[in-house]
């Protein structure tokens, strides 16, 4: 029996990113997808700034900006709604309803900025990092079954020729999406409105010029043929769009080209439907479109993530988003557990942290839904909070962080961002070179000890503690105009976590910093 660290079910967005994250921690995985490859449809239209930050640590940037070269805004692919693409349309934001003055203070959080890249083409490079990090993807290969004992995980497999196997790991990531089968094998039950309609998507090769009149657009949120229909380009042509609807009452899938000239309200539109998985010929591929989020992250050795544990609207990238960073959360803890640094309880902040902000995210991402897609019944049932703050400003309450409020905290604004336990440690620039280093650029491996210009008693209290607890641990020493940022004097020091966040702070010295720090990391790594 073939055995494993860690196997993957699910080889989209969220389970190749799972394998990249796990790979940059020296963990290997094996992802297993049903499909015989990658849907071709983009799904995410683009990532915002804080999910390229995540990528950035696993060193993609340069590779995603080659594929979605433009350092473009959200602002720069223009949303709209109208009833017809033909008809008039109101211009929108994906990010919200914040002004420029929010997207600019925004734009000094983060060395990142938006990338325009199709779903599709992010999940080739990723493929391409998971298999150069030690990762395996598999294609064309279906979980069939999944047992589960106190020490691993044994999964049954069928792969594209039928053939089967049984493989044993120590923990399984489901990554399955909405429709997946792990989350119902384990019983989690979900919270939240549900599903509201099921959508059908295409690719299509038609000349929308007539409709458009020279206006461009990012994504068009339509009433025709139905609530809930979507048109965007898939390249510069002009002529390659994906479309997605729900389905239209008393329509059937014989003709979805009519789906289309109703949509773009040309009724003798020439339409040529392309195929969205290479090899399978024109098909037309349905998702659930609903707002719900798991009881449960975690079964035993099973965590879930991505879609498999909150189904979301996809507006705004907040579904994206949520996902990348539920992966991120887990890798590096899974590593700390299975490198033998850290007690497996570490595993259960997992679903304490992520799960909270899944809740916030998605009654973010139905508000955003209802507005652009004005769904029937469903109308806006709370305010749009500042997309800068929902994507920077929450805070982490688990064991794994030290000093955070007993609530969690209220989002911060990005200028509010001072490392405060909990929150995602500030950026600032530490370099001027023409590819400037940022402080982010220090987390994503170990665990970060940041101490001030006279913190050597901390340094050497983490050197310590490090060594007898055989935690990977680097430590950084910061200048007084780098340290005041941190909320740090002199003397003070920052525990800094692989995800970026907080673990612990000490603005100032302490009497005894050996059994502080030591005490501060067998708590983070529940020893």
């Amino acid at each position: 029996m073939r055995q494993l660290p860690v196997l993957i079910v699910g080889g989209s967005l969220t389970g190749l990113s799972a394998a990249v994250f796990l790979g940059v921690h020296g963990v290997a995985s094996l992802v297993v997808e049903r499909r015989d490859a990658i849907l071709a449809h983009p799904k995410l239209q683009g990532l915002v700034p804080r999910a390229m930050e995540l990528y950035r640590q696993a060193g993609l940037e340069p590779e995603i900006r080659a594929v979605a070269p433009t350092a473009a805004s959200a602002g720069d692919l223009v949303s709209v709604r109208a009833r017809t693409l033909a008809d008039e349309h109101e211009p929108l934001t994906e990010a919200g309803d914040e002004d420029e003055g929010a997207a600019a203070a925004a734009s000094g959080a983060s060395p990142c900025a938006f990338a325009p890249i199709r779903q599709d083409e992010l999940e080739v490079l990723l493929g391409e990092r998971a298999r150069g990090l030690g990762g395996l993807v598999r294609y064309g290969t279906e979980l069939t079954g999944l047992e589960q004992d106190a020490d691993g995980v044994i999964a049954r497999l069928r792969g594209p020729d039928g053939t089967t196997e049984t493989v044993r790991a120590l923990y399984v990531i489901a990554a399955d999406g909405a429709g997946g089968s792990v989350r119902r094998e384990l019983g989690v039950g979900s919270t939240g409105p549900g599903t509201f309609f099921h959508m059908a998507t295409l690719h299509i090769r038609a000349d929308l010029s007539e409709a458009l009149r020279g206006r461009g657009i990012g994504m068009a949120y339509l009433t025709e043929p139905a609530a809930g229909t979507t048109l965007g380009p898939l390249d510069a042509t002009g002529r390659h769009w994906f479309f997605a609807t729900s389905r239209p009452p008393g329509s059937s899938t014989t003709d979805p080209a009519s789906w289309v000239r109703a949509a773009t309200g040309l009724p003798l539109l020439d339409v040529e439907l392309l195929e969205q998985v290479p090899g399978s010929g024109p098909q037309v591929f349905t998702f659930p479109v609903g707002a719900r989020v798991a009881d449960r992250y975690a079964v035993g050795r099973v965590f879930l993530a991505g879609d498999a544990a909150h189904l979301m609207p996809p507006t705004g990238g907040l579904g994206g988003l949520t996902a990348v960073e539920d992966v991120h959360n887990l890798a590096w803890k899974l590593a700390l557990v299975l490198g033998g640094s850290a007690h497996p309880a570490l595993l259960d902040t997992y679903e304490t942290e992520r799960r909270p902000v899944a809740v916030r995210n998605m009654g973010q991402a139905l508000a955003r839904g209802r507005t652009r897609w004005q769904f029937p019944g469903h109308e806006r049932d709370e305010p749009l909070l500042d997309f800068y703050a929902l994507t920077y400003g929450y805070q982490y309450r688990s064991t794994a962080v030290q000093g955070a409020p007993d609530d969690g905290g209220p989002l911060l604004p990005v200028t509010a961002l001072s490392a405060a336990p909990g929150s995602r440690a500030p950026h600032i620039y530490v370099s001027q070179d023409a590819d400037p280093l940022s402080t982010l650029d220090l987390y994503g491996k170990e665990l970060v000890l940041l101490v001030g210009p006279d913190g050597d008693p901390w340094a050497e209290a983490g050197a310590r503690a490090a060594g007898l607890l055989g935690a990977p641990l680097e430590t950084y020493h910061l200048d007084t105009d780098l340290a005041r940022p941190h909320g740090l004097g002199d003397s003070g020091a920052l525990l800094v976590r692989p995800d970026g966040f907080v673990a612990w702070r000490s603005a100032g010295a302490r009497a005894d910093p050996d059994a502080v720090f030591e005490q501060v990391l067998r708590t983070l790594l529940q020893r």
